[in-house]
């Protein structure tokens, strides 16, 4: 079993797109190292993540990425031990984010939901999210 934690943040005011460079490249660079995948998300001023690996490693990121200054207002959604990745290989994948996809997600969510949820955000089909999300549950 691994850790799956799965968060939404806001980020923070002038945040371009070399410091968006700066943070994807501190996670990969990070994530490699502690055997952690998983999969970030940001548009318009938000950030979705699923982060994934070794339970305290995971712990690790989460609290790294909470002290970070280019982001804030954070809501978990997920924080649970699953069976396997979801972005087994792959460090850090980055999308673009629908933020109309993630319109309604309030609380915490079952790691059940996540697939669903990440269809959502990395296709153009955004607006079903919560009709995929009630189908998973």
């Amino acid at each position: 079993m691994i850790r799956q934690l799965c968060y939404l943040s806001t980020m923070s005011k002038g945040l371009d797109g070399t410091g968006l460079a700066r943070v994807t490249s501190g996670a990969l660079r990070f994530n490699e190292t502690m055997q952690i995948t998983s999969l970030l998300a940001f548009g318009g001023d938000m950030f979705f993540q699923v982060i994934e690996g070794p339970r305290d490693n995971v712990a690790a990121a989460f609290a790294r990425i909470c002290r970070d200054p280019r982001h804030h207002s954070f809501r978990l959604l997920q924080d649970e031990a699953v069976a396997g990745r979801d972005f087994e290989f792959c460090p850090l994948v980055v999308r673009t984010l629908d933020t109309s996809a993630i319109a309604g997600l309030d609380g915490l969510v079952s790691a059940s939901a996540i697939p669903a949820i990440i269809a959502g955000i990395v296709s153009p089909f955004g607006s079903t999210l919560l009709k995929q999300m009630a189908k998973a549950a």
